[in-house]
């Protein structure tokens, strides 16, 4: 049992913790409605070109659904075409997660709003729910490969896609995702 000051360390932290996660959102997902995989099992995200910094591709538009087909259909929506000034109807898949191995599972389908991949390729971000669940995935188009960096950046893999398992160490324990054509 907590005692009154105990209790307030444990809010404090919470509180703390919660500040943490808001300010760790995605670029325009601050005060976003829109629903996480956990809420809709499907997504779609459409990003852009990363900056030339090795900072990573912004997100311009993500929404979710409890089928892939009705996510995919949500890229032709109003509010995607005004989130993206018309770039997530002409947007190009990228890459696909699953949240199990073996391509199965949860998925959100990564739309390239600069087009297929190239050498330098899209330096992905997943959100916290794909950080702790992504367990394969696959390329679409010229997005052949794709290197998995843990979460805290200290450990990387490469693969030619698809990745039906990202092994023991990456396994819902995923940072960024550098995909390119190669």
């Amino acid at each position: 049992m907590l005692n009154k000051k105990g209790t307030v360390g444990l809010i404090s932290a919470a509180a703390a913790v919660v500040g943490v996660l808001t300010a760790a959102a995605p670029a325009g997902a601050a005060g976003s409605t829109q629903a996480t995989t956990a809420q809709g099992k499907h997504c779609v995200v459409v990003v852009d070109k990363a900056p030339s910094d090795g900072g990573v591709s912004p997100e311009l538009y993500r929404n979710c659904a409890d089928t892939a087909a009705k996510a995919r259909a949500l890229l032709t929506s109003p509010q995607a075409k005004a989130q993206t000034n018309g770039k997530a109807v002409q947007a190009t898949e990228l890459m696909t997660w699953y949240s199990n191995d073996q391509l199965w599972g949860n998925s959100t389908v990564v739309y390239g709003s600069a087009g297929t991949c190239d050498s330098v390729g899209y330096r992905l971000s997943p959100d916290l729910y794909w950080q702790t669940n992504i367990s394969s995935a696959t390329g679409h188009g010229r997005c052949t490969v794709a290197t998995f960096f843990s979460r805290p950046l200290s450990y990387s893999r490469t693969f030619r896609l698809p990745a039906l398992n990202l092994g023991s160490i990456l396994n819902d324990y995923v940072g960024i995702i550098d995909v390119r054509w190669g």
